[in-house]
Protein backbone atom coordinates (compact mmCIF):
# COMPACT_ATOMS: atom_id res chain seq x y z
CA UNK A 1 0.00 0.00 0.00
CA UNK A 2 1.67 3.47 -0.93
CA UNK A 3 0.57 6.79 0.02
CA UNK A 4 1.15 10.47 -0.37
CA UNK A 5 0.89 13.26 1.88
CA UNK A 6 0.20 16.77 1.05
CA UNK A 7 1.40 20.38 1.94
CA UNK A 8 -2.04 20.96 4.41
CA UNK A 9 -1.65 17.61 6.19
CA UNK A 10 -3.73 15.59 4.59
CA UNK A 11 -2.82 11.40 3.64
CA UNK A 12 -3.99 9.60 1.15
CA UNK A 13 -3.57 5.83 1.03
CA UNK A 14 -3.97 3.14 -2.01
CA UNK A 15 -7.82 1.81 -2.49
CA UNK A 16 -8.64 6.04 -1.79
CA UNK A 17 -8.25 5.76 2.20
CA UNK A 18 -8.25 9.92 3.05
CA UNK A 19 -6.98 11.04 6.49
CA UNK A 20 -7.12 14.13 7.64
CA UNK A 21 -9.94 17.12 8.45
CA UNK A 22 -8.58 19.82 6.20
CA UNK A 23 -11.04 21.18 3.26
CA UNK A 24 -8.75 19.17 0.68
CA UNK A 25 -9.54 16.33 2.60
CA UNK A 26 -13.13 16.52 2.63
CA UNK A 27 -12.96 17.17 -1.14
CA UNK A 28 -11.30 14.39 -1.76
CA UNK A 29 -13.61 12.22 0.02
CA UNK A 30 -16.51 13.68 -1.53
CA UNK A 31 -14.73 12.92 -5.57
CA UNK A 32 -14.40 9.26 -4.09
CA UNK A 33 -17.84 9.06 -2.78
CA UNK A 34 -18.61 8.38 -6.13
CA UNK A 35 -17.11 5.50 -6.92
CA UNK A 36 -19.05 3.28 -4.71
CA UNK A 37 -22.14 4.06 -7.62
CA UNK A 38 -20.23 4.04 -10.47
CA UNK A 39 -19.60 7.16 -10.95
CA UNK A 40 -15.53 7.81 -9.67
CA UNK A 41 -13.22 11.10 -10.65
CA UNK A 42 -11.56 11.39 -14.12
CA UNK A 43 -7.54 11.17 -14.30
CA UNK A 44 -6.26 14.23 -16.30
CA UNK A 45 -3.84 12.19 -18.23
CA UNK A 46 -1.72 15.58 -19.29
CA UNK A 47 -2.95 19.27 -17.82
CA UNK A 48 -4.26 21.93 -19.48
CA UNK A 49 -4.95 18.91 -22.46
CA UNK A 50 -7.62 17.03 -23.39
CA UNK A 51 -7.62 12.89 -22.64
CA UNK A 52 -8.93 11.81 -19.30
CA UNK A 53 -9.97 8.59 -17.81
CA UNK A 54 -11.77 7.01 -14.58
CA UNK A 55 -9.83 6.40 -11.43
CA UNK A 56 -8.92 3.35 -10.32
CA UNK A 57 -8.49 4.14 -6.42
CA UNK A 58 -6.09 0.38 -6.76
CA UNK A 59 -3.58 1.36 -9.53
CA UNK A 60 -0.42 3.86 -8.02
CA UNK A 61 0.24 5.22 -11.52
CA UNK A 62 -3.67 6.68 -11.61
CA UNK A 63 -3.71 7.77 -7.76
CA UNK A 64 -0.65 9.15 -8.12
CA UNK A 65 -1.06 11.54 -10.96
CA UNK A 66 -5.18 11.87 -9.86
CA UNK A 67 -3.53 13.12 -6.46
CA UNK A 68 -0.63 15.50 -7.89
CA UNK A 69 -3.52 17.32 -10.50
CA UNK A 70 -6.00 17.63 -7.27
CA UNK A 71 -3.68 19.14 -4.93
CA UNK A 72 -2.19 21.34 -7.56
CA UNK A 73 -5.59 22.66 -8.65
CA UNK A 74 -6.03 23.64 -4.76
CA UNK A 75 -2.94 25.54 -4.53
CA UNK A 76 -0.88 22.23 -2.47
CA UNK A 77 1.45 19.89 -2.94
CA UNK A 78 2.85 16.59 -2.64
CA UNK A 79 5.64 16.53 -0.36
CA UNK A 80 5.99 13.02 0.40
CA UNK A 81 5.26 9.60 -1.18
CA UNK A 82 6.35 6.08 -0.99
CA UNK A 83 5.08 5.45 -4.56
CA UNK A 84 7.91 5.83 -7.49
CA UNK A 85 6.06 6.36 -11.23
CA UNK A 86 6.50 3.71 -13.21
CA UNK A 87 5.46 3.16 -16.52
CA UNK A 88 4.82 -0.59 -15.97
CA UNK A 89 2.27 0.43 -13.61
CA UNK A 90 0.46 2.74 -16.52
CA UNK A 91 -2.90 1.23 -17.39
CA UNK A 92 -3.92 -0.21 -20.42
CA UNK A 93 -6.75 2.15 -20.85
CA UNK A 94 -4.25 5.15 -19.91
CA UNK A 95 -1.59 4.27 -22.83
CA UNK A 96 -4.54 3.84 -25.44
CA UNK A 97 -5.81 7.20 -24.65
CA UNK A 98 -2.33 9.23 -24.83
CA UNK A 99 -1.77 7.71 -27.79
CA UNK A 100 -5.11 8.39 -29.50
CA UNK A 101 -4.68 12.33 -28.37
CA UNK A 102 -0.75 11.94 -30.08
CA UNK A 103 0.66 12.31 -26.50
CA UNK A 104 2.08 8.96 -26.22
Amino acid sequence: MAYWKVTDGTVIYTGALVEGSSPFAQHLRRELFGLTRGEGPLVWLMQDRDGAIDLDPQNNWLLDLWIHNEAALEGLGVYETSYAPNPADMPPQAAQRLREKGLA
